[in-house]
Order: C-alpha cells, then structure tokens, then sequence
C-alpha cells in the first residue's frame, strides 16, 4: 500500500538565552524536538539521511523569533504531534502552532514585520529621516533609509518607545542601522523581535490558517 505522505508547518517561538543559538544550532534543537516526538518523519535518499525540511530565513544571534515557521515533510497526519512537541520542547524553543498544508511558505513569503524595544531616553524619534543615505557593510548595500526598513512606526508605552517596521526579504539587514541613528546615549538594554511573516499584506499564520487546518494549544 503506498504511503500517504504530508505535510506540516510548525510555528515555533526562539525566546530567552535560545536566542544566541546561531541558525544551525537551531535547527538542531528543533530535528531533535521532532525526533523526541517521534514524528513520523520523512527522510532524504543517501547514506546520509536527513528529516525532509526547510526554514524560512534565519534571523541575527539574539533576536527573539516569534515567527520561526519550520516545514515538515512526514508519512502521515498525526494529529496529537503538537502536543508531543510541545512536551519535548527545548525551553525558549517553544512551538505554538501547526498547520497541515500543501502550500510552500517560502514561495508566498515576501518579507518580516519586526519590532525593536529601547527605553525612551535613549532615542529621539524626531531624528528619524527615511531619505537619510544609509551603508550596511555586511551586505555591501547602500541607499535610502526607506529602501531596507518600511512602515516605521513609533510608540511610546511607558518608560520604552516601541519601533515597528517591515523588511523584505531581498533588503534583510540589521535593526542597528535603524536605531543606531537616533540614539542620543549610550543605551544597554535594546530588544528585537521578529514578529510575524508577511505574505503581500497579511500575516503567514493567517494565510495559513484560511487555507489549512490548524492546530494550537
């Protein structure tokens, strides 16, 4: 009888001191939440056989990922496999959700909403200029502000000010060279988070969840 193969996509949460784990670390962490499961995973042909899945893009060391969704290819629905993983989950790699799709997120993903934290008497959000010239070394890029950070949104709450943003997927960079600019001190404490991923306007578990069945805890 042939097998009946599917697939799922897992919304995981990298939190806490997780978040310093660089991407293939974290992908380690989450084979072995699978196999701990005992999912019934589907594997590559070779001598060397791997679980059949793939990652959106991998966020900076120390960002917190809200929205790391994993694709699992498995021989079977195993509808009680969320909460297996959530049992053998790794502290601060938590999966929340699970969706059983045939739709391919890395296909329908254009880009990532993220949001940064800082405490208010470190940045003056009046400095912010979008048609400032910006230069990322890293991805040996230059241009506009404008061009690598969009829809920047700032938010007082308290004592931090609250920045949202969108990045596409082709101008990824860091949220430094947002931020960096508008500090007026030295600031210690600056969180980051990648928040949801973005299909066109709407958000992944969204479309996820109108063209799937999902499954939370």
């Amino acid at each position: 009888m042939d097998v009946v193969r599917v697939r799922a996509v897992v919304r995981y949460k990298k939190t806490g001191l997780v978040r310093f784990l660089s991407a293939i670390e974290t992908a380690n962490a989450i084979e072995r939440n699978l196999r701990r499961a005992e999912a019934p995973l589907e594997f590559s042909q070779g001598f060397h056989r791997k679980p059949k899945m793939s990652f959106l893009d991998p966020t900076p060391t120390g960002v917190f990922n809200l929205a790391l969704y994993v694709t699992v290819h498995l021989q079977k629905h195993d509808e009680s496999l969320l909460h297996r993983l959530k049992r053998s989950a790794l502290e601060g790699l938590e999966p929340v959700q699970l969706w059983w799709t045939d739709l391919d997120v890395n296909r329908i993903v254009s880009g990532y909403l993220f949001r940064v934290i800082l405490p208010s008497d470190c940045i003056d959000p009046e400095r912010f200029d979008s048609q400032s010239q910006v230069f990322i070394p890293e991805k040996n890029k230059s241009g506009k502000l404008e061009d690598f950070f969009k829809r920047v949104h700032f938010e007082k709450v308290g004592k931090f000010f609250i920045v949202v943003y969108y990045q596409n997927r082709e101008n990824l960079v860091k949220a430094k060279h947002l931020y960096q600019p508008i500090l007026v001190k030295e600031c210690s404490l600056v969180l980051v988070q990648r928040i949801e991923a973005i299909c066109g306007e709407d958000g992944l578990s969204e479309v996820l969840g109108a063209k799937s069945w999902a499954v939370e805890f």
